[in-house]
Protein backbone atom coordinates (compact mmCIF):
# COMPACT_ATOMS: atom_id res chain seq x y z
CA UNK A 1 0.00 0.00 0.00
CA UNK A 2 0.96 3.28 -0.71
CA UNK A 3 0.32 4.82 2.67
CA UNK A 4 0.28 2.72 5.81
CA UNK A 5 0.12 5.14 8.69
CA UNK A 6 -4.05 5.01 9.03
CA UNK A 7 -3.98 1.03 9.56
CA UNK A 8 -0.51 0.86 11.60
CA UNK A 9 -2.64 -0.48 14.36
CA UNK A 10 -3.84 -3.61 12.13
CA UNK A 11 -2.13 -6.76 13.29
CA UNK A 12 -0.40 -8.60 10.12
CA UNK A 13 0.26 -12.18 10.34
CA UNK A 14 1.38 -14.70 7.79
CA UNK A 15 -0.42 -16.86 9.02
CA UNK A 16 -1.53 -20.55 6.68
CA UNK A 17 -3.84 -18.52 4.57
CA UNK A 18 -5.28 -19.88 1.25
CA UNK A 19 -3.06 -18.32 -0.23
CA UNK A 20 0.42 -16.77 -0.73
CA UNK A 21 -1.20 -13.42 0.71
CA UNK A 22 -1.13 -12.42 3.89
CA UNK A 23 -3.74 -12.51 6.75
CA UNK A 24 -5.17 -9.26 8.83
CA UNK A 25 -6.18 -10.29 12.29
CA UNK A 26 -8.50 -7.79 13.62
CA UNK A 27 -9.95 -10.01 16.53
CA UNK A 28 -6.99 -8.45 19.17
CA UNK A 29 -7.92 -4.53 18.63
CA UNK A 30 -10.98 -4.38 17.07
CA UNK A 31 -13.72 -6.34 18.74
CA UNK A 32 -15.37 -3.47 20.55
CA UNK A 33 -19.25 -4.36 20.77
CA UNK A 34 -21.68 -0.91 21.94
CA UNK A 35 -25.55 -1.91 21.35
CA UNK A 36 -27.94 1.11 21.94
CA UNK A 37 -31.29 -0.60 23.35
CA UNK A 38 -32.82 2.57 22.60
CA UNK A 39 -32.11 2.68 19.09
CA UNK A 40 -32.21 -0.82 18.51
CA UNK A 41 -28.25 -0.42 17.00
CA UNK A 42 -24.83 -1.95 17.41
CA UNK A 43 -21.55 -0.46 16.95
CA UNK A 44 -19.06 -3.15 16.30
CA UNK A 45 -15.78 -3.92 15.57
CA UNK A 46 -15.33 -6.05 12.18
CA UNK A 47 -12.81 -8.20 14.73
CA UNK A 48 -15.79 -8.99 17.07
CA UNK A 49 -17.41 -12.61 17.16
CA UNK A 50 -20.50 -12.53 16.52
CA UNK A 51 -21.56 -14.70 19.84
CA UNK A 52 -19.93 -10.83 21.98
CA UNK A 53 -22.58 -8.98 19.70
CA UNK A 54 -25.64 -11.24 20.37
CA UNK A 55 -24.86 -12.01 23.89
CA UNK A 56 -25.01 -7.68 24.23
CA UNK A 57 -27.59 -7.51 21.86
CA UNK A 58 -29.98 -10.17 24.22
CA UNK A 59 -29.53 -8.17 26.74
CA UNK A 60 -31.60 -5.34 25.79
CA UNK A 61 -34.12 -7.81 23.67
CA UNK A 62 -32.41 -7.50 20.56
CA UNK A 63 -30.91 -9.37 18.22
CA UNK A 64 -28.88 -9.16 14.34
CA UNK A 65 -30.71 -10.89 12.09
CA UNK A 66 -28.06 -12.18 9.55
CA UNK A 67 -26.56 -14.71 11.60
CA UNK A 68 -25.59 -17.88 10.41
CA UNK A 69 -25.39 -21.73 11.43
CA UNK A 70 -22.42 -21.33 12.77
CA UNK A 71 -23.09 -18.31 14.86
CA UNK A 72 -21.27 -19.19 18.01
CA UNK A 73 -17.89 -19.12 16.08
CA UNK A 74 -18.33 -17.04 13.37
CA UNK A 75 -16.92 -13.47 13.40
CA UNK A 76 -18.60 -10.13 12.25
CA UNK A 77 -15.83 -9.14 9.34
CA UNK A 78 -16.40 -13.03 7.87
CA UNK A 79 -20.78 -12.56 7.81
CA UNK A 80 -19.51 -8.64 6.03
CA UNK A 81 -17.25 -10.20 3.51
CA UNK A 82 -19.95 -12.89 2.82
CA UNK A 83 -22.78 -11.40 3.05
CA UNK A 84 -24.28 -14.16 5.47
CA UNK A 85 -27.56 -14.48 5.96
CA UNK A 86 -29.32 -17.71 8.08
CA UNK A 87 -32.40 -18.80 9.62
CA UNK A 88 -33.56 -16.03 10.68
CA UNK A 89 -33.05 -14.04 7.49
CA UNK A 90 -36.43 -15.34 5.58
CA UNK A 91 -37.98 -12.66 7.58
CA UNK A 92 -35.68 -9.78 8.36
CA UNK A 93 -32.80 -10.56 5.50
CA UNK A 94 -29.60 -10.87 4.90
CA UNK A 95 -26.13 -9.21 6.86
CA UNK A 96 -25.91 -6.30 4.17
CA UNK A 97 -29.59 -5.16 4.19
CA UNK A 98 -29.12 -4.62 8.01
CA UNK A 99 -25.97 -2.45 7.92
CA UNK A 100 -26.23 1.24 8.28
CA UNK A 101 -23.16 2.18 7.91
CA UNK A 102 -19.37 0.86 7.35
CA UNK A 103 -16.10 2.05 8.33
CA UNK A 104 -13.73 0.88 5.48
CA UNK A 105 -10.10 1.27 5.19
CA UNK A 106 -9.39 1.85 1.06
CA UNK A 107 -6.37 0.14 -0.83
CA UNK A 108 -4.66 3.88 -0.66
CA UNK A 109 -4.74 3.99 3.10
CA UNK A 110 -7.50 6.40 3.68
CA UNK A 111 -10.46 5.54 5.94
CA UNK A 112 -13.84 6.30 4.88
CA UNK A 113 -17.71 5.88 6.18
CA UNK A 114 -20.14 4.27 3.93
CA UNK A 115 -23.16 5.25 4.37
CA UNK A 116 -26.67 6.21 2.20
CA UNK A 117 -26.56 9.18 0.03
CA UNK A 118 -28.78 11.09 -2.13
CA UNK A 119 -27.83 10.78 -5.64
CA UNK A 120 -26.92 14.66 -5.86
CA UNK A 121 -24.52 14.07 -2.73
CA UNK A 122 -22.51 11.82 -4.78
CA UNK A 123 -19.23 13.46 -5.21
CA UNK A 124 -16.06 11.81 -5.02
CA UNK A 125 -14.34 10.16 -8.01
CA UNK A 126 -14.90 6.62 -6.76
CA UNK A 127 -18.41 7.20 -5.91
CA UNK A 128 -18.89 9.17 -9.56
CA UNK A 129 -17.37 6.20 -11.18
CA UNK A 130 -18.75 3.58 -9.23
CA UNK A 131 -22.76 5.71 -9.93
CA UNK A 132 -21.41 5.43 -13.80
CA UNK A 133 -20.72 1.25 -13.66
CA UNK A 134 -23.79 1.17 -12.02
CA UNK A 135 -26.01 3.42 -14.72
CA UNK A 136 -24.02 1.03 -17.49
CA UNK A 137 -24.47 -3.01 -15.90
CA UNK A 138 -26.71 -3.11 -13.54
CA UNK A 139 -29.60 -3.88 -15.95
CA UNK A 140 -28.09 -6.94 -17.64
CA UNK A 141 -26.22 -7.58 -14.05
CA UNK A 142 -29.72 -8.31 -12.53
CA UNK A 143 -31.23 -10.34 -15.65
CA UNK A 144 -28.08 -12.58 -15.16
CA UNK A 145 -28.13 -13.33 -11.30
CA UNK A 146 -31.59 -14.85 -12.03
CA UNK A 147 -34.85 -15.31 -10.51
CA UNK A 148 -33.44 -15.45 -6.79
CA UNK A 149 -34.25 -14.29 -3.40
CA UNK A 150 -30.60 -13.35 -2.71
CA UNK A 151 -26.97 -13.39 -4.41
CA UNK A 152 -23.27 -13.50 -2.91
CA UNK A 153 -21.99 -14.09 -6.31
CA UNK A 154 -19.74 -11.70 -8.12
CA UNK A 155 -20.18 -7.69 -6.99
CA UNK A 156 -23.62 -6.58 -6.08
CA UNK A 157 -23.43 -3.63 -8.22
CA UNK A 158 -27.17 -3.59 -9.07
CA UNK A 159 -27.85 -2.55 -5.49
CA UNK A 160 -25.70 0.48 -5.87
CA UNK A 161 -28.78 2.85 -6.20
CA UNK A 162 -32.24 1.69 -4.74
CA UNK A 163 -35.14 4.44 -4.75
CA UNK A 164 -33.18 6.78 -6.24
CA UNK A 165 -30.64 6.60 -3.14
CA UNK A 166 -26.58 5.92 -3.85
CA UNK A 167 -25.11 3.31 -1.50
CA UNK A 168 -21.47 1.43 -2.06
CA UNK A 169 -22.54 -0.74 1.26
CA UNK A 170 -23.95 -3.16 -0.76
CA UNK A 171 -20.86 -3.18 -2.93
CA UNK A 172 -18.43 -3.63 0.13
CA UNK A 173 -20.36 -6.17 1.67
CA UNK A 174 -19.72 -9.66 0.29
CA UNK A 175 -16.74 -8.48 -1.83
CA UNK A 176 -14.75 -10.47 0.40
CA UNK A 177 -12.13 -8.18 1.80
CA UNK A 178 -11.43 -7.48 -1.80
CA UNK A 179 -12.55 -3.35 -2.48
CA UNK A 180 -11.76 -2.40 0.98
CA UNK A 181 -10.76 -3.38 4.76
CA UNK A 182 -13.82 -3.42 6.75
CA UNK A 183 -13.00 -2.27 9.93
CA UNK A 184 -16.10 -1.01 11.78
CA UNK A 185 -19.98 -1.05 11.31
CA UNK A 186 -23.25 0.01 12.91
CA UNK A 187 -25.79 -3.06 12.11
CA UNK A 188 -29.59 -2.79 12.51
CA UNK A 189 -31.49 -4.94 15.67
CA UNK A 190 -34.29 -6.31 15.78
CA UNK A 191 -36.42 -7.39 18.79
CA UNK A 192 -36.01 -10.96 20.19
CA UNK A 193 -39.30 -13.16 19.01
CA UNK A 194 -41.13 -13.88 22.27
CA UNK A 195 -43.23 -16.23 21.15
CA UNK A 196 -42.51 -19.08 18.56
CA UNK A 197 -44.26 -22.29 16.78
CA UNK A 198 -42.12 -25.12 15.42
CA UNK A 199 -43.68 -27.36 12.49
CA UNK A 200 -41.50 -30.06 11.08
CA UNK A 201 -42.76 -31.77 7.40
CA UNK A 202 -41.38 -34.73 5.82
CA UNK A 203 -41.38 -34.71 2.41
CA UNK A 204 -42.26 -37.50 1.04
CA UNK A 205 -41.70 -36.41 -2.98
CA UNK A 206 -39.48 -34.42 -3.98
CA UNK A 207 -41.83 -32.65 -6.69
CA UNK A 208 -43.76 -31.82 -3.16
CA UNK A 209 -41.67 -29.40 -2.15
CA UNK A 210 -42.94 -25.90 -4.32
CA UNK A 211 -46.45 -26.27 -3.14
CA UNK A 212 -45.24 -27.37 0.49
CA UNK A 213 -43.09 -23.89 0.26
CA UNK A 214 -45.92 -22.10 -0.83
CA UNK A 215 -48.38 -23.16 1.00
CA UNK A 216 -45.91 -22.30 4.54
CA UNK A 217 -45.80 -18.93 2.52
CA UNK A 218 -49.33 -18.43 3.10
CA UNK A 219 -48.92 -18.03 6.89
CA UNK A 220 -45.97 -15.71 7.76
CA UNK A 221 -43.47 -18.02 8.71
CA UNK A 222 -39.77 -16.58 10.61
CA UNK A 223 -38.04 -19.72 9.22
CA UNK A 224 -37.89 -21.96 6.42
CA UNK A 225 -35.01 -24.58 7.10
CA UNK A 226 -34.43 -28.54 5.97
CA UNK A 227 -32.15 -30.84 5.76
CA UNK A 228 -32.25 -34.44 3.65
CA UNK A 229 -32.76 -37.84 4.78
CA UNK A 230 -28.41 -39.20 4.47
CA UNK A 231 -27.81 -35.51 7.28
CA UNK A 232 -30.66 -36.98 9.11
CA UNK A 233 -29.16 -40.80 9.19
CA UNK A 234 -26.04 -39.40 10.14
CA UNK A 235 -27.51 -37.20 12.97
CA UNK A 236 -29.20 -40.73 14.15
CA UNK A 237 -25.38 -42.33 14.78
CA UNK A 238 -23.61 -39.25 15.57
CA UNK A 239 -26.16 -36.81 17.32
CA UNK A 240 -28.52 -38.91 18.45
CA UNK A 241 -29.03 -37.33 21.82
CA UNK A 242 -30.54 -34.72 19.46
CA UNK A 243 -31.99 -36.75 16.70
CA UNK A 244 -34.08 -39.68 18.44
CA UNK A 245 -35.60 -36.60 20.33
CA UNK A 246 -36.78 -35.43 16.27
CA UNK A 247 -37.89 -39.31 15.18
CA UNK A 248 -41.25 -39.17 17.05
CA UNK A 249 -42.87 -36.37 14.72
CA UNK A 250 -41.06 -37.44 11.04
CA UNK A 251 -41.46 -40.06 8.45
CA UNK A 252 -37.89 -41.42 8.93
CA UNK A 253 -38.26 -42.20 5.17
CA UNK A 254 -39.18 -39.34 3.72
CA UNK A 255 -36.54 -37.54 1.20
CA UNK A 256 -36.14 -34.55 3.74
CA UNK A 257 -37.58 -32.41 6.29
CA UNK A 258 -38.71 -29.02 6.59
CA UNK A 259 -38.70 -26.81 9.65
CA UNK A 260 -41.51 -24.30 9.60
CA UNK A 261 -40.94 -21.80 12.59
CA UNK A 262 -44.32 -19.14 12.95
CA UNK A 263 -43.71 -15.90 15.51
CA UNK A 264 -46.01 -13.25 16.08
CA UNK A 265 -46.61 -10.65 18.46
CA UNK A 266 -49.14 -12.65 20.85
CA UNK A 267 -49.04 -16.23 22.03
CA UNK A 268 -52.20 -16.30 21.10
CA UNK A 269 -51.63 -15.01 17.14
CA UNK A 270 -48.52 -17.35 16.67
CA UNK A 271 -50.29 -20.10 17.90
CA UNK A 272 -53.27 -19.59 15.65
CA UNK A 273 -51.35 -18.55 12.88
CA UNK A 274 -49.33 -22.43 13.81
CA UNK A 275 -52.55 -24.06 13.82
CA UNK A 276 -53.42 -22.78 10.51
CA UNK A 277 -50.01 -23.93 8.84
CA UNK A 278 -50.68 -27.43 10.33
CA UNK A 279 -54.29 -27.52 8.90
CA UNK A 280 -53.35 -26.17 5.36
CA UNK A 281 -50.49 -28.61 4.87
CA UNK A 282 -52.78 -31.54 6.40
CA UNK A 283 -55.82 -31.15 4.34
CA UNK A 284 -53.08 -31.44 1.17
CA UNK A 285 -52.24 -34.88 2.68
CA UNK A 286 -48.75 -33.98 3.62
CA UNK A 287 -46.96 -35.84 6.87
CA UNK A 288 -46.84 -32.57 9.78
CA UNK A 289 -46.43 -32.23 12.64
CA UNK A 290 -45.79 -29.69 15.47
CA UNK A 291 -43.11 -29.94 17.78
CA UNK A 292 -44.64 -28.02 21.24
CA UNK A 293 -42.04 -29.30 24.26
CA UNK A 294 -39.10 -26.64 24.29
CA UNK A 295 -36.29 -29.26 24.27
CA UNK A 296 -37.41 -31.50 20.86
CA UNK A 297 -37.73 -27.95 19.56
CA UNK A 298 -34.36 -27.58 20.38
CA UNK A 299 -32.98 -30.62 19.17
CA UNK A 300 -34.78 -29.89 15.83
CA UNK A 301 -32.47 -27.03 15.46
CA UNK A 302 -29.87 -28.89 16.80
CA UNK A 303 -29.90 -31.18 13.96
CA UNK A 304 -30.45 -28.51 11.75
CA UNK A 305 -27.02 -26.36 12.76
CA UNK A 306 -24.81 -29.12 12.96
CA UNK A 307 -26.29 -30.63 9.23
CA UNK A 308 -23.02 -29.44 7.69
CA UNK A 309 -20.79 -31.11 10.30
CA UNK A 310 -22.37 -34.26 10.58
CA UNK A 311 -21.25 -34.21 6.21
CA UNK A 312 -17.89 -33.01 7.01
CA UNK A 313 -16.41 -34.84 9.97
CA UNK A 314 -17.82 -38.36 9.54
CA UNK A 315 -16.22 -39.87 6.06
CA UNK A 316 -14.56 -43.09 5.72
CA UNK A 317 -11.07 -42.92 4.96
CA UNK A 318 -10.16 -41.28 2.37
CA UNK A 319 -13.12 -39.64 1.88
CA UNK A 320 -13.97 -35.64 2.31
CA UNK A 321 -16.56 -33.21 1.63
CA UNK A 322 -15.41 -30.75 -0.69
CA UNK A 323 -17.71 -27.35 -0.70
CA UNK A 324 -18.25 -26.49 -4.10
CA UNK A 325 -21.90 -26.41 -4.54
CA UNK A 326 -22.74 -25.77 -1.24
CA UNK A 327 -24.17 -22.54 -1.55
CA UNK A 328 -26.30 -22.73 -4.98
CA UNK A 329 -30.19 -20.77 -4.75
CA UNK A 330 -32.72 -21.58 -7.09
CA UNK A 331 -36.04 -19.95 -7.84
CA UNK A 332 -38.74 -20.90 -5.29
CA UNK A 333 -40.77 -22.94 -8.47
CA UNK A 334 -37.96 -24.99 -9.35
CA UNK A 335 -37.46 -26.20 -5.99
CA UNK A 336 -38.50 -30.29 -6.89
CA UNK A 337 -36.73 -29.92 -10.47
CA UNK A 338 -33.04 -28.91 -9.05
CA UNK A 339 -33.21 -30.84 -6.19
CA UNK A 340 -34.53 -34.04 -8.68
CA UNK A 341 -32.31 -33.36 -11.24
CA UNK A 342 -29.22 -32.46 -8.78
CA UNK A 343 -29.52 -35.97 -7.37
CA UNK A 344 -29.70 -37.54 -10.67
CA UNK A 345 -26.48 -35.63 -11.71
CA UNK A 346 -24.65 -36.94 -8.57
CA UNK A 347 -25.98 -40.49 -8.56
CA UNK A 348 -24.76 -40.50 -12.24
CA UNK A 349 -21.12 -39.39 -10.92
CA UNK A 350 -21.63 -42.53 -8.01
CA UNK A 351 -20.83 -39.09 -5.66
CA UNK A 352 -22.37 -39.06 -1.56
CA UNK A 353 -24.17 -36.27 -0.74
CA UNK A 354 -25.80 -34.82 1.77
CA UNK A 355 -27.69 -31.48 1.69
CA UNK A 356 -29.75 -29.17 3.81
CA UNK A 357 -30.14 -25.02 3.71
CA UNK A 358 -32.53 -21.88 3.95
CA UNK A 359 -35.30 -23.47 1.81
CA UNK A 360 -37.73 -20.76 1.88
CA UNK A 361 -35.36 -18.64 0.03
CA UNK A 362 -34.40 -21.67 -2.38
CA UNK A 363 -30.67 -21.61 -0.93
CA UNK A 364 -29.43 -25.42 -0.50
CA UNK A 365 -26.12 -25.95 1.35
CA UNK A 366 -25.09 -29.59 -1.11
CA UNK A 367 -22.46 -31.36 0.40
CA UNK A 368 -20.58 -33.94 -1.99
CA UNK A 369 -18.64 -36.14 -0.33
CA UNK A 370 -15.44 -37.14 -2.86
CA UNK A 371 -12.35 -39.81 -2.52
CA UNK A 372 -9.56 -38.11 -2.54
CA UNK A 373 -7.54 -41.05 -3.42
CA UNK A 374 -8.79 -41.16 -6.77
CA UNK A 375 -6.53 -39.91 -10.03
CA UNK A 376 -9.53 -38.02 -11.47
CA UNK A 377 -10.33 -35.93 -8.10
CA UNK A 378 -10.04 -32.96 -10.24
CA UNK A 379 -12.31 -33.80 -13.28
CA UNK A 380 -15.08 -35.31 -11.16
CA UNK A 381 -15.08 -31.84 -8.85
CA UNK A 382 -15.03 -29.40 -11.91
CA UNK A 383 -17.23 -31.43 -14.13
CA UNK A 384 -19.73 -31.42 -11.00
CA UNK A 385 -19.79 -27.97 -10.40
CA UNK A 386 -20.04 -27.29 -14.28
CA UNK A 387 -23.26 -29.79 -14.32
CA UNK A 388 -24.49 -28.47 -11.71
CA UNK A 389 -23.36 -24.23 -11.77
CA UNK A 390 -25.28 -25.23 -15.69
CA UNK A 391 -28.54 -26.65 -14.05
CA UNK A 392 -29.36 -23.94 -12.33
CA UNK A 393 -28.29 -21.14 -14.89
CA UNK A 394 -31.00 -23.03 -17.09
CA UNK A 395 -33.69 -22.79 -13.99
CA UNK A 396 -32.58 -18.70 -13.50
CA UNK A 397 -30.68 -19.60 -10.24
CA UNK A 398 -27.30 -18.48 -8.60
CA UNK A 399 -24.27 -20.25 -8.10
CA UNK A 400 -23.82 -18.11 -4.56
CA UNK A 401 -26.71 -17.43 -1.93
CA UNK A 402 -24.78 -16.63 1.10
CA UNK A 403 -20.68 -18.01 1.09
CA UNK A 404 -19.83 -15.73 -1.80
CA UNK A 405 -17.45 -16.85 -4.37
CA UNK A 406 -13.89 -17.20 -3.26
CA UNK A 407 -11.15 -19.26 -4.50
CA UNK A 408 -13.70 -21.89 -5.53
CA UNK A 409 -16.42 -19.98 -7.02
CA UNK A 410 -14.70 -17.04 -8.97
CA UNK A 411 -12.75 -19.21 -11.88
CA UNK A 412 -16.65 -19.97 -13.14
CA UNK A 413 -17.72 -16.36 -13.00
CA UNK A 414 -16.91 -15.89 -16.34
CA UNK A 415 -19.15 -18.69 -17.86
CA UNK A 416 -22.05 -18.38 -15.54
CA UNK A 417 -22.09 -14.18 -15.73
CA UNK A 418 -20.58 -13.44 -19.30
CA UNK A 419 -17.21 -12.06 -20.20
CA UNK A 420 -19.28 -8.16 -20.56
CA UNK A 421 -20.27 -8.76 -16.49
CA UNK A 422 -17.05 -10.76 -15.34
CA UNK A 423 -15.46 -7.29 -17.19
CA UNK A 424 -17.72 -5.17 -15.07
CA UNK A 425 -16.55 -7.08 -11.74
CA UNK A 426 -13.01 -6.30 -13.14
CA UNK A 427 -13.45 -2.29 -13.55
CA UNK A 428 -14.87 -2.09 -10.03
CA UNK A 429 -11.96 -4.01 -8.92
CA UNK A 430 -9.71 -1.55 -10.86
CA UNK A 431 -11.57 1.61 -8.78
CA UNK A 432 -11.00 -0.07 -5.25
CA UNK A 433 -7.98 -1.76 -5.52
CA UNK A 434 -5.92 -0.43 -8.69
CA UNK A 435 -2.95 -2.58 -7.36
CA UNK A 436 -4.44 -5.71 -7.34
CA UNK A 437 -3.22 -5.84 -2.95
CA UNK A 438 -6.44 -6.77 -1.51
CA UNK A 439 -7.24 -10.85 -1.74
CA UNK A 440 -5.97 -11.36 -4.88
CA UNK A 441 -7.83 -14.05 -6.86
CA UNK A 442 -10.86 -13.63 -5.21
CA UNK A 443 -14.26 -11.70 -7.57
CA UNK A 444 -11.51 -11.11 -9.82
CA UNK A 445 -8.73 -13.01 -11.54
CA UNK A 446 -9.07 -16.59 -9.95
CA UNK A 447 -8.02 -19.33 -11.86
CA UNK A 448 -9.12 -23.42 -11.39
CA UNK A 449 -5.35 -23.94 -11.04
CA UNK A 450 -5.72 -22.00 -7.38
CA UNK A 451 -8.75 -24.46 -6.62
CA UNK A 452 -6.07 -26.80 -6.87
CA UNK A 453 -3.78 -25.82 -4.33
CA UNK A 454 -6.54 -25.96 -2.11
CA UNK A 455 -6.69 -29.61 -2.54
CA UNK A 456 -3.56 -30.50 -1.67
CA UNK A 457 -3.74 -28.91 2.00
Amino acid sequence: MSDLSSIEKLKFEKLFGMNSGYVIDLTRYMNSVAVDGESKTAVVGAGAYFRDVEDAALAHGLFFAGYPSSNRICGIGGMLGNNASGEKSLRHGATGVNVISLEVVLADGSVTTLTRKQLTEVNSEREQKTLALYEEYAAALRDAIGDVKKCASGYRLDEVVKDGVFSEIPLMVGSQGTLGIITKATLNLVPLPEHVGLLVVSAQSLEDLSDIIATAYEHNPEGLETFDKNTFARARVHLSEYAEKVVPYVDVNAELFILIQLSEDTAEATATQAAACYESLLSKGYFVKQIQEPVDVEAAWMVRRNSFTLMRDHNEEGFRAMPCIEDVIVPLPALGTFIHELIAILEKREITYGFHGHIGDGSFRVVPIFDFRKETLTDDIFGLMDDVFALIKRLRGNMSADHSDGIIRTPFLESFYGSTLAGAFAEIKQIYDPENRLNPGKKVGGVKEDILKTLQR
